[in-house]
């Protein structure tokens, strides 16, 4: 009878060993194992390690729209940012990029791709920017002709460039305007711009969704006209500022369309 206890009592054991808490889980109070400290625990080593300009004849072989069944591992360099790191993790958890591994003489659009470990994105200081060197794993296919490589993740980063921190400026609605139209068309400042100014009643609108105002523009006169727009700006209490306020406008600038000088996604201040 003994030994037939003894059995059960090893099983037992070795449950409850395999069931023992996984490491990097916090607790209580503790966030030292936050997702930006978890180490990498993917192995490198998965997928069939190809170059780029092997991956683009692979990709070009294949019918449009079809997938490999395999996996591939690229190593490179980013050679071009298709997703804005400011849009992460706001708009998007996954990130596009081209990789190139001969100083971008042939480069590979990298699509829908997660972090290392597979996860998504969190902050915008993750993207690795143009520059970074990484290896990144995921199936091949032909998109309309493009090569691509997608859904995979990086593997790896073996040097990182991440975004210098943003500056903050404190300007008039005027300068604004001035800096805003003076980027590219759709183009968005590095810095953060403090303006103040006073709600116009032209081009007003006290639509509110989820906080925001849905738009208005600011002049450095109380009786102005259209110089700065606010657009979805954050509003105090979630109410729409009235015309004729006095606000300090917080957040990066942008050229619209290459005639609209505005901040968007900003945040409002009532003064008076």
């Amino acid at each position: 009878m003994k030994k037939y206890f003894i059995i059960p009592a090893m099983l037992m054991a070795l449950v409850l060993i395999g069931c023992s808490e996984k490491p990097y889980i916090n607790s209580p109070g503790d966030n030292s194992y936050n997702l930006d400290s978890i180490p990498v625990t993917v192995p490198d080593t998965n997928g069939i390690e190809i170059s780029v300009d092997s991956a683009i004849a692979i990709c070009k072989t294949l019918a449009s729209g079809a997938v490999t069944s395999e996996v591939y591992k690229l190593t490179g360099a980013v050679t071009q940012n298709m997703t804005s790191p400011s849009d992460v993790p706001g708009k998007y958890s996954n990130i596009n990029f081209k990789l190139s591994d001969n100083n971008g003489k042939t480069s590979i659009t990298c699509y829908y791709i997660n972090n290392i470990n597979n996860r998504k994105f969190h902050s915008s200081s993750e993207v690795p920017l143009v520059g970074s060197k990484l290896a990144v794993l995921g199936a091949l296919t032909n998109y309309n002709g493009t090569p691509e490589l997608k859904d995979g993740f990086i593997v790896r980063i073996d040097s990182m460039v991440v975004p210098l921190p943003a500056d903050t400026f404190e300007v008039t609605c005027e300068k604004a305007k001035e800096i805003a139209l003076g980027l590219p068309s759709g183009g968005e400042s590095k810095d953060v711009y403090i303006v103040e100014g006073y709600v116009q009643a032209e081009g007003y609108s006290d639509e509110i969704s989820k906080g925001q105002q849905k738009w208005f523009w600011l002049d450095d006169d109380i009786d102005g006209g259209k110089v700065l727009e606010a657009y979805w700006c954050n509003v105090p209490d979630g109410e729409a500022v009235p015309v004729g306020a006095k606000v300090r406008l917080t957040g990066k600038l942008m050229n619209y369309n290459g005639t609209t000088a505005e901040i968007k996604n900003g945040d409002v201040e009532i003064i008076e």
